[in-house]
């Protein structure tokens, strides 16, 4: 991948207005919403149905790595079932309920109120993304949402000339990796996905713990 010239980073205790030069992307599951209980629910009911050992917390924490096709190889799901596997996984996620980040609400509003270009990068499903937007509440800030994202890098370089200064928030290795590649300055979200120290060696420029903390980094 060939890396776009470095992005420009705002100056500490810039005007709210400068936020009109700025975009910012998220991912969705691990970083607008927490749903780490979620997620490893749906998995193991993709893997019991298959007669594969269900994986506990700690395990979880430890193995959960996107995207959903290699994770479920690695777990035991045979190629050929690995698509309904995914589909499977995706209703499960759409049936049931997670919760907002820390400060996702007011982080969201604060950023479109100054200016900010707010957009949605992430392997969720479509109908994933609305459950939650409706049963949580989202701010509806959104300039685009790209949902069932195979290759965040892609993506996010298409998106890449939208605004001289860019942000992707994500909470992955592979978020940082295709963050810093496409020319965004990689914010890191910690959770049960991924460790701090794991996002550093990543490339995240910023790791926080949820998006109450992020404002203070954008602006």
């Amino acid at each position: 991948m060939q890396r776009p010239p470095a992005t420009q980073r705002p100056s500490a205790g810039a005007p709210a207005a400068a936020l009109a030069e700025t975009m910012v992307l998220f991912d969705w599951n691990g970083t607008v919403v927490v749903d780490a209980d979620r997620a490893r629910a749906a998995l193991n009911v993709v893997l019991a149905r298959r007669g594969i050992p269900v994986l506990g917390e700690a395990e979880f924490s430890v193995r959960f790595r996107l995207p959903l096709a290699q994770l479920f190889g690695r777990l035991g799901v045979p190629d050929a079932d690995a698509s309904d596997a995914e589909e499977e996984w995706n209703h499960e996620m759409a049936e049931t309920r997670a919760h907002l980040s820390d400060g996702a609400a007011e982080c969201l509003a604060a950023l479109s109120e100054a200016g900010a270009w707010l957009g949605v990068v992430s392997a969720a499903s479509p109908a994933a993304v609305r459950f939650d937007q409706r049963s949580l509440a989202v701010p509806a800030v959104w300039n685009s949402v790209d949902a069932s994202v195979a290759d965040k890098f892609e993506t996010l370089l298409r998106h890449r000339p939208t605004r001289p200064i860019a942000y992707y928030v994500g909470d992955t290795p592979d978020d940082m990796r295709c963050a810093s590649a496409a020319g965004y300055i990689p914010v890191g979200v910690t959770d049960a996905y991924s460790r701090p120290e794991t996002l550093r060696s990543a490339g995240a420029a910023h790791v926080i713990g949820g998006l109450d903390e992020l404002l203070a980094i954008i602006a």
